[in-house]
Order: C-alpha cells, then sequence, then structure tokens
C-alpha cells in the first residue's frame, strides 16, 4: 500500500541535493575514515598517473627505438612500460580494498543510525508511515548508497582524473589532432546532459515504486490469514502485479536510456578516431610532418582510454543517480524528527496519582480533536474503566498517559508533577500497557515475557507467569519456558497470547498499567483464567481499564463514560444504572464496542 506521507509521495522528480557521498547530511559517517579516504585518493592519481604514461611510453618506443632499430633501448622501454603497468594494478587494486572497507564500515554506521532514529520516534512517526518503505531506508536505499561509493563516485572522480589528463597529455603531444579528435564533444556534452536529467527522475520513480513494492508486501503477509479467509487472494495478486509491473517499467525505461547512452558514446569513439586518423593519415605523408607513427599509435590508445569512461559514463552516471535518489530519501527520513519531547524532571519511583485536567487532543492539526476537555482522577491502587463507543477517545487516553503522543492541551500529572516533564523513560518505567492486540516476538516464552529487561531474573518471570496464569500452559509447552515462540505468537492461541501480555504486566515494577481489554472470542476455561488474571492484576496495580467486558467493568472502582471525546458521565456500575444514561445503553447494547 502506498505511503500517505510526505516520506515516500515524492512521486515526481525532485532535483538531488548533491551526489552520492558528497551530501553533508552523511559527513558524519565518513568522517572517521578522512585519513583512509585520503590515502585511496592517492592511490587513485597514481593509478591515473600510471595509465597517462602507457601511450607516451608506446609512443617513445616506436619513434626512438623501434623505427631507429634500437633494440636494446626498446628493452628498457618495455621494462619500464611493465613496471608502470604493476604501479597502476598495484595502486588500483589497493585503493579498491581500501574504499570497500570504508564503504562497509560507514555503510553499517549509517544503517544504526537509521535503526537508532526509527526508534526514537513518536507514534505520530509510524503512523504516517508503512512498515515496508522503512524497511526499504534500511536494506536496498542503503545498498544503492554502497554501489554509490564503491561503484559510483570515486569511479567518476577517477574517469574524471584521465580524461583530463588525457586531454592535456594529447594537447601537449599535438594540439591540431586534439581538437580534430575532440571535435565531436559538444555533442557528447549535450547528449550527457539530456541523459543525465531523464536517468535523475527514472531513478526517483524506481525508489518509490521499489517502496511501494516493499510496503504492500509486508502488509499483506501480515495480514495473509484475513487476506485467505474473505478471498481476496486475486485482488492482492492484481494489485501486486500492477505495483510489480510499475517497478519493472521504470527500470525497463532506465535500462533503455542507459543502453542508449552507451550505443552513442561507442558511436562517437569510433567517429573521432576516425577524424584523427583521417587527418593524421594526410599529414603522416607530407614531408617535415611532426605526425609520426608513434604519434599516432599513442593518440589512438589515448582516445581508446578517453571513451571508455565516458562511454561507461551512462552506468555509471545511473548508478550515482539511483544512489542519490536513495540518499535523498535516508536523508529525509533523518531529518523527520517527530520524537517525543524529552522532560528532564526524574521520577524513579511513583505512588501512583493521575489526574487529567481539561485535556484536549487531536493526532494532527488538520483533523479533528479526539479528546475535549477530558478531567478524571485516578488514586493509587485504584480501578477506573472507561467505556464508550469506538472512537470516543478511549484508547487515545492511554497513549497520552504512555507518552506516545506529544501536543496535548491542558495537563497530565503524575503524583502531582507535569506528565510532559518528566523523563520519558521514567515515565515509560512506571506506566505499563497490556495491548488488547498482543504482539509476541520471535524468541523464548521467557524473552517474551520479560522482553529482555535488565535485572528481570527468571524467578520473577516465572512469579509473573503464576500470577498471570499462565504457568499452567507454559509448563505444558515443549521446553517450557525456553519454548520458542513463532513471529507474532503464530504457535500460541488466541488466549494464551492474552495471558503472556498480562505476565508481561506482572513481571514489569510499574505501579500503573493500562489495561486494552481483549475482545477476541476464548474458550470458557481460558476466559476464568483470563478473568483471574486480570483480578489479579487490577488488585496489585493501579490500572486504567479500556473495558469492553462488562465482567471488568463491575470490578472497577469507577467508570468514565466518554462520548465523543468528551466524559459525559462517571460513577460506579450500580449508580450509572440507576441514572439511566449513556452508560445504560451502552450496558443494554453490549461492551464489546
Amino acid at each position: 500500500m502506498p505511503d500517505a506521507t510526505p516520506d515516500t509521495a515524492a512521486q515526481a522528480p525532485r532535483k538531488a541535493r548533491s551526489l552520492a557521498v558528497m551530501d553533508p547530511r552523511f559527513a558524519p559517517f565518513i568522517r572517521p575514515y578522512y585519513r583512509t579516504l585520503a590515502g585511496v585518493l592517492v592511490l587513485t592519481v597514481l593509478g591515473v598517473l600510471a595509465g597517462l604514461l602507457q601511450p607516451l611510453l608506446l609512443k617513445q618506443g616506436i619513434d626512438e627505438h623501434v623505427a631507429t632499430g634500437d633494440l636494446q633501448g626498446l628493452a628498457g622501454i618495455a621494462g619500464l612500460f611493465l613496471g608502470v603497468v604493476a604501479v597502476g594494478f598495484t595502486a588500483r587494486s589497493l585503493g579498491l580494498y581500501l574504499l570497500l572497507k570504508v564503504g562497509l564500515e560507514a555503510l553499517a554506521a549509517l544503517r544504526r543510525a537509521i535503526f537508532d532514529h526509527v526508534l526514537g520516534q513518536g507514534q505520530r512517526f509510524f503512523d504516517r508511515r508503512t512498515t515496508g518503505s522503512l524497511m526499504t531506508r534500511t536494506t536496498s536505499d542503503v545498498e544503492a548508497v554502497y554501489e554509490s561509493l564503491i561503484m559510483g563516485a570515486v569511479n567518476l572522480l577517477t574517469d574524471a582524473l584521465t580524461i583530463v589528463g588525457i586531454v592535456v597529455a594529447m594537447l601537449i603531444l599535438d594540439w591540431r589532432l586534439t581538437l580534430i579528435a575532440f571535435a565531436v564533444s559538444p555533442v557528447i556534452v549535450i547528449v550527457v546532459e539530456v541523459f543525465r536529467r531523464k536517468l535523475r527522475a527514472l531513478s526517483l520513480v524506481i525508489r518509490t515504486s521499489l517502496s511501494h513494492l516493499n510496503g504492500f508486501f509486508a502488509e499483506q503477509i501480515n495480514g495473509m490469514s484475513l487476506v485467505q479467509l474473505y478471498g481476496a487472494e486475486a485482488r492482492s495478486r492484481r494489485h501486486f502485479r500492477a505495483l510489480s509491473y510499475e517497478y519493472l517499467d521504470a527500470y525497463r525505461r532506465s535500462n533503455w536510456w542507459d543502453a542508449g547512452l552507451y550505443a552513442i558514446m561507442d558511436g562517437m569513439s569510433a567517429l573521432a578516431i576516425g577524424l584523427m586518423l583521417w587527418y593524421g593519415a594526410r599529414s603522416f605523408v607530407e614531408p617535415g610532418s611532426a605526425v609520426t607513427l608513434g604519434l599516432l599509435v599513442a593518440f589512438i590508445d589515448y582516445l581508446s582510454r578517453v571513451f571508455v569512461p565516458i562511454r561507461e559514463f551512462s552506468g555509471r552516471l545511473a548508478t550515482v543517480q539511483r544512489a542519490a535518489a536513495a540518499l535523498d530519501r535516508i536523508g529525509d527520513l533523518l531529518e523527520t524528527d517527530q520524537r517525543v519531547q524529552p522532560g528532564t524532571v526524574a521520577m524513579p519511583a511513583i505512588r501512583g496519582d493521575v489526574a487529567f485536567d481539561r485535556v484536549s487532543f487531536a493526532y494532527a492539526a488538520d483533523r479533528p480533536q479526539v479528546l475535549r476537555d477530558v478531567s478524571f482522577e485516578m488514586r493509587p491502587g485504584e480501578v477506573v474503566a472507561l467505556v464508550g463507543a469506538t472512537g470516543s477517545g478511549k484508547t487515545t487516553i492511554g497513549k497520552l498517559l504512555m507518552r506516545m503522543y506529544d501536543g496535548y492541551q491542558g495537563h497530565i500529572r503524575v503524583d502531582g508533577r507535569e506528565l510532559r516533564d518528566v523523563q520519558l523513560e521514567d515515565v515509560r518505567r512506571q506506566v505499563t500497557v497490556v495491548h488488547q492486540d498482543v504482539y509476541l516476538f520471535h524468541g523464548t516464552v521467557a524473552e517474551n515475557i520479560g522482553l529482555w529487561q535488565d535485572g528481570l531474573d527468571r524467578a520473577r518471570v516465572e512469579a509473573a507467569a503464576r500470577l498471570a496464569r499462565a504457568s499452567d500452559f507454559i509448563d505444558k509447552l515443549p521446553g517450557g519456558y525456553d519454548h520458542v515462540v513463532s513471529e507474532r505468537g503464530g504457535n500460541l492461541s488466541s488466549g494464551q497470547r492474552q495471558l503472556l501480555a498480562i505476565a508481561r504486566a506482572m513481571a514489569r515494577d510499574a505501579p500503573i498499567v493500562i489495561l486494552d481489554e481483549a475482545t477476541s472470542s476464548v474458550d470458557a476455561m481460558t476466559e476464568r483464567l483470563i478473568d483471574d488474571a486480570i483480578a489479579e492484576l487490577l488488585a496489585r496495580k493501579t490500572v486504567l481499564v479500556i473495558a469492553h467486558r462488562l465482567s471488568t467493568i463491575k470490578k472497577a472502582d469507577r467508570i468514565l463514560v466518554l462520548h465523543h471525546g468528551q466524559v459525559v458521565e462517571q460513577g460506579t456500575h450500580d449508580e450509572l444504572m440507576a441514572r439511566g444514561g449513556r452508560y445504560q445503553l451502552l450496558v443494554e447494547t453490549g461492551f464489546a464496542l
């Protein structure tokens, strides 16, 4: 499914801020390797110089030794030629090795930076991006940057030095032959610029279409059971086929322009050599001409060498253009900061006193308010249940208390302290949540209960499982607490996943728990276990219940009835039923809302 965000909305071609690793946004990833890159630059220049010397040595060998029959002098030139070839080969090989090493380490740091950046973002960031688009940044986009660093930027630098060096050498040898050879250069400049612009535009389309393809694939895999149960396979195939064709068509057109530039450059090379031979051969037969056989051979060699980088420029340009598009996307991601602002007030321990004071909130500036002037209090050890129709704001209250979002109006206080002023890590440590949609990681049962928390030993994990009534089914699993849970808990039942979620909350030393009560159907025995586990949780914590079942709501000390983002009623079950208002209507229509 396409991203509905500025992050991936760049379907139209955009001008790259800079090419490849020259982008200043990525200097921190390259800075530790400046000395190594300086060494690569020296080796690159040395390799180019070695290549430039070879035609000169050929000219000298032909004109000064072959033409005069000086075999001894020719042997010396041949030995020098082999030495220059060896130096060039060694310099290029060592430079490429160092470049590969720098590239791998720098891009590993870039990938870590992307992950760390994404990990620290608030919920708004993820609301506007698909999993597939974020995966594309850390995989194919980073790989495109690697291609640019290894195959693009440095090769383009080498090519530029080679072209400049060859032109200078040819001008020194014979400026007339040089002008004839490069008579086609204006056409080359125009052609390269036209093709460069087109390849740049297609590169952006390729990156965007790949992001859409990955996003749709990840979404369909995550929801495969629903796709199959509702018979939507045909629709998924059609949509995936359309996205695949969009990506394939963009790549095909890019390859067509790439191949066209290659063919034109090949033709220009042959034309330039033909013009140079035509003029050089006429001058060669004239008495006293400065054009010698060795000079013609050197010019042919130089022209062959200069048109190789020009001819390969199309492929390298396409590589760098793809990487530039990927760098733009990665840079935009790293520059998008939607973190929840960290507070500065330390709160290592709390009692569990919570107060919402005229809190209003909207998920975006252009969207309506989800909460409007919501006020209520929770005392330590109290159980408060939130009830209301879908969209009334129940879940939003829990998200604000967990500080998943910033930007609320009014005040949320914990133990008298403004929540936005409290250090974020202290909030997350003091408030935990039991989600309705339980997410289990690929790992052992013990790891999924403890979630790799420091200082949480096995005994505490097992004690939490017993309190959550999960120990009985865990003991029956192959390996018990070391049983490996598949991705998203696919090898466990819905009820077992819910019990593990409650065990997580029990394992954490958090005085406040947000219980987003599950609505999925389970068997009668499992439902009793879940009820017992929830009762144990309610007895031990300050609990804010996003309630769906009447049995849980009746256990609450106080019930808040939400309607269109406002608290319209509050009280106990009996008080609200006696009042005969909206709560009674909800009870009569059921709480699976």
